[in-house]
């Protein structure tokens, strides 16, 4: 008979070393002048940094108490190429705009959220309820910081535009907003009506 325990412990050090990763692109974004440009997109930063340094915390806590535990010194393969993904997107030579650092910390925390997705979904099938509630308390701590993201983009873009010197608008980015905020919200309504589930699928296993 496997060990549940022993099976699930190596998904809890790769969920860490995911999150770790982000933390160290964020940590280097919050120092960066462009983004200083923006309160609202750096106190954000500063908003989703606390929250996956907390995750970091937690999950190296929870591990200790699994045989073996603590984050591995090596991490699987597959996750080792999510990794490799990671430091594509967050590329320490190249200088982005500040709109682009944020297009790509959206992407970051979709996976994050949909790795939490996966590891919640293994911890219930392997009877880990502790587990489970802990991938899913995180999961839905960063669900609203990934909408909000979101909603902030169009703000950052609109007036990086303006300050190259294009006539913008000023309510470009309210507007550019509220159609994400819808897309979002019909989509989910489409989906309810049809009863297909919502969600994304990647390969963290």
């Amino acid at each position: 008979m496997k060990d549940n325990r022993e099976a699930l412990r190596p998904y809890l050090a790769d969920m860490a070393a995911v999150e770790k990763h982000i933390v160290e692109a964020l940590e280097r974004q919050h120092e960066d002048d462009d983004i200083k440009q923006f309160p609202r997109a750096l106190g954000l930063i500063d908003r989703i940094l606390r929250t996956l340094k907390s995750h970091v915390s937690g999950l190296e806590t929870h591990l200790a108490s699994f045989p073996g535990g603590g984050v591995a010194a090596t991490v699987k393969e597959t996750v080792t190429g999510l990794l490799g993904g990671l430091a594509g997107i967050y590329d320490k030579v190249r200088k982005d705009t500040a709109s682009r650092a944020l297009r790509d910390d959206y992407t970051a925390l979709a996976l994050a959220a949909v790795s939490y997705n996966m590891l919640h979904t293994t911890a219930l099938g392997l009877r880990q309820g502790t587990t489970a509630e802990i991938a899913l308390n995180n999961l839905r701590e960063i669900a609203p910081l990934l909408m909000e993201l979101g909603e902030a983009i169009p703000e950052v873009v609109a007036r990086e535009l303006a300050l190259e010197g294009y006539d913008i608008e000023p309510s470009v980015a309210q507007q550019a907003a509220r159609d994400v905020r819808e897309a979002w919200s019909s989509g989910s309504h489409e989906e309810a009506q049809v009863g297909v589930p919502g969600g994304t699928s990647t390969n963290f296993r």
